[in-house]
C-alpha cells in the first residue's frame, strides 16, 4: 500500500480509538490524536529512506534484496512494545492515548501490508512473512525516476491492494467531512 492509504488508515484508527475510549482530552488534543494516528499509520514505511540511501536513488533496483518489509520497522512486536511502554509509563491521558496510537495505528499499517505483501508477524522467532496472498512482485526495469514510478503505478493498479487503498481513503474522507 502507498502512503495515502496508510495515512488514511491511521486516521481511521485514531477516530475509532477516540470514539471507543473517550479519553479526557481537550478538543485540540483530540485533533492532535488524529495527526498522531496519521503519522503512526505511515511510520513503518519511514524505512524507505534507509532503502533509498542503500540504493543511492529514489528508485528500487533490487526489490528482493531491498525488501523494506523485512526490516525491524515492519516487526509488529516493536510497535506493540513501544506503544504499551508509552501507555503504562505515563500518567497523562494524552500520552497514554499517543501510546495506544503508536501500537494501533502502526498495526493498521502492518495489517494492510499483510493483504498482499507480507509482514514478519513472528519476528524475532521467524523472519517468515505472512500475507493473505503473494501476487507476483512488481518489477520495474526503467531506472529513470518518473518512468520508474509510472511503471510501478501501472502494475499497482492491477492489485487488490490498490482497491483496498481507495476504499480506505474514501472511508477516511467520508468520516472526516461528516
Amino acid at each position: 500500500m502507498l502512503p495515502p492509504g496508510h495515512i488514511a488508515a491511521g486516521f481511521l484508527t485514531a477516530e475509532a480509538l477516540l470514539h471507543f475510549t473517550h479519553p479526557e482530552l481537550s478538543p485540540l488534543q483530540q485533533n492532535q490524536m488524529l495527526w498522531w494516528g496519521m503519522f503512526f499509520g505511515f511510520a513503518p514505511d519511514l524505512d524507505y529512506f534507509w532503502i533509498f540511501f542503500r540504493e543511492q536513488a529514489f528508485t528500487i533496483k533490487n526489490s528482493q534484496k531491498n525488501n523494506h518489509r523485512r526490516l525491524i520497522s515492519h516487526a509488529p512486536i516493536l510497535w506493540l512494545i513501544a506503544g504499551l511502554l508509552i501507555y503504562f509509563l505515563s500518567r497523562s491521558a494524552y500520552i497514554q492515548t499517543v501510546g495506544l496510537l503508536v501500537w494501533l495505528a502502526s498495526w493498521s499499517h502492518l495489517i494492510l501490508d499483510s493483504v498482499e505483501d507480507g509482514i514478519m508477524w513472528l519476528w524475532p522467532l521467524s523472519k517468515k512473512q505472512f500475507a493473505l496472498s503473494f501476487p507476483p512482485n512488481i518489477i520495474v526495469q526503467d531506472r529513470r525516476f518518473f518512468r520508474h514510478w509510472w511503471s510501478f503505478f501501472q502494475q499497482y493498479l492491477k492489485r487488490l491492494t490498490f482497491y483496498l487503498e481507495v476504499l480506505t481513503i474514501l472511508t477516511a474522507l467520508i468520516i472526516y467531512f461528516k
